[in-house]
């Protein structure tokens, strides 16, 4: 076998099996919901673990070449029957056990072309003549440049035309493994230019015939939209333009009905669930009075000039409530660069926004705009900005969750002038005001921590119907704005929940208003059923207020509770299952091959010792990857502020150094009786410790720095400890081969390691959710600690059988 083709067939499969696992997410993220897409690719990754499984259990008489090619086709074959699976079948929440074996269903089918991509890099890892450390490195290295592809992807086809080329990727993989073998076969480079055509046809096509048929449950009409645009977190469609009413989040309840006859609108949806409205004409501002009756624009009132930013433009209805008051300029600032270029670009003409004196629009994170803008603002708005990828997923989105956390509020108010107002509009129930409730702590938080003694003073909440507006002020509000709101919010049919004239009238907002200073708040929050107590960088999630006593309760105990509660209560009890089942398949991974392979063969029996510590070393380092892997992401996503820059410089990163550091672990020549073979475990826990101590510092340090300067930082943080974590699977390869486990057990370690990742993915997000980010950190270097057990007790297993006075090399 030559191995340069081998390693770049590696390289090929890995950065295929990434592209498409990523694009999987994307997709199940639009036709079902993030939480769901969560659990189906959980489910689906063990598919790795299947193939590897599949590995040790059965020895197949044919060539290993043609092991390889064949497996390899098998995922390019499979994708597009998995890829029309997942998008013409609907799929509903799981509310009871039918609906759970359903979605365990489901995802069994999507585990289909990882199995036989398993079943390859197994071979490839375990069987094939290839040095571990460089076969792991390959495979790693391919991963990375996955990542990093699936950017550039989803910069210019849709995410089915994504998948589809990596289902040829896999196919140039198999030609290369057969060219490697030297295998004369034109089938992987007949079906690799069959895919490809079959990529162009569906990304020309006005109409892709490969495409999401059903959205959250709903069969969903392409007739029915005009625009339809992909990134790496969203879809987002935009309906033909229709008069229909204006669209306001909660209307005053004076407004006078002539000013809300129907208007050209067209709606922006996120995903298929998260809607904004495009109103034509949005320039002529004289026509858009209606906007000032809408409680998200009551800030207006009492600034109604100077420089003001809109954290989330979508249609642009903020920037014209700015616009008719006579704020210039407005600093419109989107996460979603789709909905940008549909501003700047097909619909300008019918949106006009940009056509307003003084309208500026960035697609760009805003609390990273805000942190590196040196502009002061009259008012800063923000209303019910999530798009669903927070309440709808909980722990598992952070792109809006990092806008409500106390570190984000200081650079806000930080950014306003001295008498300016940072305005949140949220969700209220009378009955239960969860989201109002935490968004009040969050605010008296924040201004604690600015040194404000009595931060009533400094806020006023005003509700109707399902929404409540907060604005906030650096300063005290003065007696002329108390008395403009006051007369404000009569003329226009607002009540007046909380002033600094007024506490509360009663319940749960009335008796966090009374308490007095942050230790006393800070207790009471923690207090209470629901979780309100002020997110912050470290456990940022302020739409996830379940306690985990709740996790498993019956729909009804929360009944009287809003919806985003709810959808939250169905996004932790899908983690919950999420980890259950993902514990079950990987119990049921790890034990019965061994019984499977026992009775198959006697003689095929691996040896009863090492298996324990085999296992026990493997399982720590899938776990522990994989802790450190999600707290490193979630802990440098507020750095780097841009989600898409993050997920190619974070996650692409971390594998890209564990690659490096497979490759360099061949470096090791390790001795099985020497003292100190089993000391190299020290290496990833020192860079995970060094990486935990210094993501704050330089988090800090670079606050004020370019894009490109935090993003080199954000590479050194993740890079070393990712190279520190990728010796340990090579070397573990090598100990275990020492005392002649290696060929016998290395598909069921490969499969070990795969099951406790996914496992673990689950498990690192529940603790990061109930114990914050540093927590779930400190985890996973604890698990690099404790490879120093089995490492110690497989090295001087290997110096009793035999082998001591061998070098441990490749």
């Amino acid at each position: 076998m030559r191995p340069g083709l081998a390693y770049f067939g590696i390289f090929l499969l890995a950065g295929a099996t990434l592209i498409l696992e990523i694009l999987l997410t994307r997709i199940v993220s639009v036709v079902a919901w993030y939480h769901l897409a969560f659990f189906v690719i959980s489910l689906s990754m063990l598919g790795m673990t299947a193939g590897a499984v599949a590995v040790f259990v059965r020895s197949s008489p044919r060539p290993l070449p043609q092991r390889l090619v064949r497996a390899t086709l098998g995922f390019s074959v499979r994708s597009p029957p998995v890829l029309w699976f997942v998008m013409s079948i609907p799929l509903m929440p799981v509310r009871s056990a039918v609906d759970l074996a359903g979605l365990v269903l489901w995802g069994g089918l999507l585990a289909v072309p990882f199995g036989f991509a398993g079943v390859t890099l197994t071979l490839a890892l375990t069987r094939a003549p290839l040095p571990p450390s460089r076969a792991y490195g390959a495979d790693l290295i391919g991963a990375a440049c996955g990542c990093a592809a699936v950017i550039v992807l989803l910069d210019h086809v849709d995410a089915a035309t994504g998948a589809i080329v990596a289902a040829a990727l896999g196919s140039a993989a198999a030609a290369l493994f057969a060219s490697a073998a030297r295998v004369r076969t034109r089938t992987p480079w007949g079906l690799c230019a069959v895919l490809t055509l079959c990529a162009l046809a569906n990304a020309v096509s006005p109409v892709p015939p490969l495409r999401p048929g059903w959205v959250k449950g709903m069969r969903e009409d392409p007739a029915a939209f005009a625009f339809v645009r992909w990134n790496t977190h969203s879809r987002v469609t935009v309906s033909h333009a229709v008069p229909i009413p204006p669209m306001v989040w909660a209307r005053g309840r004076n407004a006078p009905d002539d000013l809300f006859t129907p208007i050209v609108q067209r709606q922006l949806l996120i995903d298929g669930a998260a809607a904004t409205f495009l109103t034509a004409e949005g320039s002529a501002l004289d026509k858009h009075a209606w906007i000032d009756w809408d409680i998200s624009s009551f800030a207006h009132r009492l600034r109604p000039t100077g420089p003001t930013a809109v954290i989330g433009v979508g249609g642009g209805r903020d920037i014209i409530a700015a616009a008719r008051t006579g704020h210039q300029p407005i600093v419109g600032l989107e996460l979603n660069e789709d909905i940008v270029e549909l501003h700047r670009g097909p619909l300008r003409s019918e949106g006009e926004i940009l056509e307003i004196p003084g309208v500026e629009l960035h697609a760009t994170e805003a609390r990273r705009f805000l942190t590196d803008d040196a502009r002061s603002y009259s008012v800063i708005a923000m209303s019910l900005i999530d798009t669903w990828a927070s309440t709808g997923a909980g722990a598992y989105s952070l792109s809006e969750s990092g806008l409500y956390t106390v570190d984000a509020w200081k650079t806000f108010l930080g950014r306003l002038e001295p008498d300016g107002i940072f305005t949140v509009s949220r969700w209220y129930l009378p009955t239960a005001p969860g989201e109002t409730a935490r968004m009040l702590v969050l605010a008296f938080e924040t201004l604690y921590q600015l040194g404000v003694k009595d931060p009533r003073a400094h806020l006023i909440l005003l509700q109707n119907d399902a929404v409540a507006t907060l604005l906030v002020s650096p300063r005290p509000f003065s007696k002329r704005d108390l008395d403009t709101m006051q007369a404000g919010a009569v003329q226009l049919g607002f009540n007046m929940i909380a002033t600094p004239r007024k506490p509360p009238s009663g319940g749960l907002l009335a008796t966090m208003w009374e308490l007095q200073g942050a230790p006393a708040l800070r207790s009471w929050s923690a207090s209470q059923s629901l979780d309100l107590t002020a997110p912050t960088d470290d456990r940022p999630f302020f739409f996830q207020m379940l306690k985990p006593s709740t996790w498993l309760a019956q729909h009804d105990h929360f009944e009287s509770l809003d919806l985003p509660i709810l959808g939250n209560l169905h996004a932790t009890q899908t983690l919950v299952w999420a980890t259950l089942v993902s514990l079950l398949l990987a119990t049921l991974g790890i034990f019965a091959p061994l019984v499977l392979r026992a009775r198959m063969s006697k003689d095929a029996r691996p040896r009863p010792q090492g298996l324990r510590d085999a296992g026990l070393y493997f399982g720590l380092i899938g776990t522990g990857f994989m802790f450190v892997e999600i707290g490193l992401l979630s802990r440098l996503d507020v750095l780097l502020g841009d989600p898409v820059r993050a997920l190619a410089v974070l996650l692409g990163g971390i594998i890209l150094g564990a690659g490096v550091g497979s490759l360099s672990s061949a470096r090791f020549s390790l001795k099985v009786d020497s003292k100190s073979s089993w000391l190299f475990p020290v290496i990833p826990f020192a860079a995970i410790v060094a990486a935990i101590l210094a993501s704050r510092v330089v988090g800090a340090a670079l606050v004020d720095g370019s894009a490109f300067t935090r993003s080199l930082a954000a590479l050194a943080l993740v890079f070393f400890p990712g190279a520190g974590m990728g010796i340990c699977f090579p070397i573990g390869l090598r100990l275990a081969r020492a005392h002649g486990e290696r060929e016998s057990i290395g598909p069921w370690l490969w499969g070990i390691n795969g099951a406790t990742g996914v496992c673990a993915s689950s498990l690192a997000l529940g603790a990061t959710m109930v114990w914050g980010i540093s927590t779930t950190l400190w985890i996973g270097g604890l698990c690099y600690a404790l490879l120093l057990v089995p490492a110690r007790r497989m090295a001087r297993r290997g110096a009793r059988s035999g082998d001591g006075d061998a070098p441990v090399t490749d």
